[in-house]
């Protein structure tokens, strides 16, 4: 049984919106075997039997926070300030924030959340990355195994 869970969020043919998924495949093989890497969907209440029962969940996913393109985020649900918790910096309809309050409504929310997000430059049809997205997810890679290796991942 997995007890952490890294989740990639997105759509990849649509470009930067496909970063979470591009950075889960980057971490095949680079994590340890009692975590679990799953390629989201852009409609996260598709993952609640992905984080029922699991300690930790770790999420990537883009975001449009109006900042340069590439940058890198890190924090958790409890982080964002309460006046924009009702306006959701999701790319997604039903979102992270939104499975997390139903997990919660439900009992089944993993004791530990991290989000890593990276500010989108384009959102077009396509498969690749722009350049400035690109260079960001071995930056997100790297700070998700560290925070694994600190909770003794």
């Amino acid at each position: 049984m997995h007890d952490i869970a890294i989740i990639g969020i997105g759509n990849p043919i649509k470009s930067d919106d496909g970063v979470g998924v591009m950075a889960v495949r980057y971490l095949e093989g680079r994590v340890p075997e009692r975590v679990e890497l799953v390629e989201g969907s852009v409609y996260c209440a598709d993952l609640f039997h992905i984080i029922e029962g699991c300690r930790k969940v770790i999420f990537i996913d883009g975001i449009d926070a109006g900042e340069e393109p590439g940058a890198v985020f890190r924090f958790t649900p409890e982080e964002v300030r309460p006046e924009t918790a009702g306006v959701s910096i999701s790319l997604h309809d039903f979102g992270i924030y939104e499975l997390i309050t139903a997990a919660r409504l439900m009992d089944q929310c993993p004791d530990e959340i991290t989000i890593f997000a990276v500010q989108v430059k384009s959102l077009e049809f396509g498969e690749e990355l722009s350049p400035e997205v690109e260079e960001a997810v071995p930056t997100v890679c790297r700070l998700i195994l560290d925070e694994l290796e600190g909770a003794n991942g």
